[in-house]
């Protein structure tokens, strides 16, 4: 949000939030600082929330990559808790928590690079995740701006797309019937 609103150079990660902090011995405080009142301009950067026509028109791009960001049952279509399960088309599976260690961490670089390329995301390629309703995309969202690429959420996500009969899926969890 904050770099869709122009702030993305002004903002800092908690690398593995609070507890973290506190399990690596750094110092908290209770006292509530003065804070000067500012002003905030919003410069909206567009092209990093895109829609389902978009993602439509980009299908069979080579240059894009989307990646579902869900845990894989709900990629595979046996998780439910959708009005269609499955993903969309040509989308890969990077599950949120695979970007994450034991410690609530951003893994380190290298570790972040292979999980990418594992799942098939080119060099070079715009990444753009989806997952339920947007929230779980931004993890992947994040990491994939660390690694260098371009990246952007599909803010509609699995629930938007799942919810419209004339977007195409894929249900890996439903056989398909033998051709004759």
């Amino acid at each position: 949000t904050l770099d869709y609103l122009g702030l993305g150079d002004r903002v800092s990660l908690l690398n593995g939030g609070l507890d973290a902090w506190k399990a690596d011995g750094r110092p908290l405080v209770t006292e509530v600082p003065k804070v000067a009142e500012g002003t905030f301009a919003p410069a909206p950067k567009a092209d990093l929330v895109v829609s389902c026509n978009w993602i439509m028109d980009n299908l069979d791009n080579s240059k894009i990559s989307v990646v579902d960001a869900r845990a894989p049952q709900f990629y595979s279509g046996t998780g439910g808790g959708m009005p269609r399960p499955g993903h969309i088309p040509n989308a890969v599976n990077i599950p949120f928590s695979s970007l994450i260690d034991s410690t609530n961490r951003l893994r380190d670089p290298a570790s972040l690079a292979r999980v990418f390329e594992q799942a098939g995301v080119k060099k070079g390629s715009r990444v753009i995740s989806y997952c339920h309703i947007g929230q779980q995309a931004t993890v992947v969202y994040f990491a994939a701006k660390y690694l260098g690429y371009e990246a952007s959420v599909y803010d509609g996500s699995f629930e938007e797309w799942s919810g419209r009969k004339d977007l195409p899926l894929v249900n890996p969890a439903v056989a398909t019937p033998p051709r004759k």
